[in-house]
């Protein structure tokens, strides 16, 4: 796949050798739902899709997030991947964009762009132990369980997650986010955007109340309620 290499930041496995080509313009691409900010297109898929470049002069870069989706039950956060200064090539790159834990067995679903990956939120609807995910859940009541581990630092896409917390008898664990770890029954903190540094993504859900996280936060879900789905948001100087 011809995407995507780093000029100078942390590596991204599967992108093309950054060219220091000299090349006028700049950056034009199609996918998802496309606002400005500033000189910056943005473009935010909210489900799964086709990111398309149709022009990629070299010297120019794009920057993105990719968010998991959010475990539910006291599920933990999306894991959470930023990644800046990547140098792209004309085609079409697949998006997808995770749902929320649906059942008992899985954690909540992986979104992607390229090789990138923000891993699902561990799922609560476990008895027992937390589920491990890109943010782990906390542990369900009833017992001293613990919670879940966050498996999105050391992911090959790296990037943020935390813990789930332990439970006790009385009152479930919370779930990790990507800002920090849960803390008995209260959810780790989510992650300030580094795209338009006022969203916050990939909190975890609190081992008590029924909240659910909102579509495309990778927000876990309270106790007793459900997972926000990711989001994959894209951005690059347009003029």
């Amino acid at each position: 796949m011809p995407l995507l290499a780093t000029a100078g930041g942390a590596s991204v496995r599967g992108f093309r050798p950054y060219s220091t080509e000299a090349v006028a313009g700049f950056i034009a691409a199609t996918g998802g739902t496309i606002t400005t900010s500033g000189n910056y297109k943005i473009h935010t898929f909210t489900s799964s899709g086709t990111f398309t470049v149709t022009v990629a002069p070299s010297g120019k870069f794009l920057d993105f997030i990719v968010v998991g989706g959010g475990g539910s039950r006291r599920g933990g956060g999306g894991g959470y991947v930023y990644k800046s200064g990547q140098t792209t090539s004309p085609g079409s790159y697949s998006v997808v964009v995770g749902e929320p834990t649906t059942g008992a067995a899985t954690r909540a679903g992986d979104s992607s762009f390229a090789s990138v990956v923000g891993l699902g939120g561990g799922n609560g609807f476990t008895v027992n132990n937390g589920q491990d995910g890109g943010s782990g859940a906390g542990g369900d009541s009833g017992g001293s369980y613990l919670g879940g581990a966050g498996l999105q630092p050391t992911s090959a896409s790296g990037g943020f997650g935390n813990a789930g917390a332990s439970s006790t008898f009385s009152t479930a664990g919370g779930g990790g986010g990507a800002g920090s770890a849960a803390s008995g029954s209260t959810g780790g903190s989510g992650r300030v955007s580094d795209i338009d540094g006022v969203t916050v993504y990939s909190a975890g859900g609190n081992g008590t109340g029924s909240n659910s996280g909102a579509a495309n936060t990778g927000n876990g879900g309270d106790k007793d309620g459900d997972g926000g789905s990711g989001v994959v948001v894209i951005r690059y100087l347009y003029q």
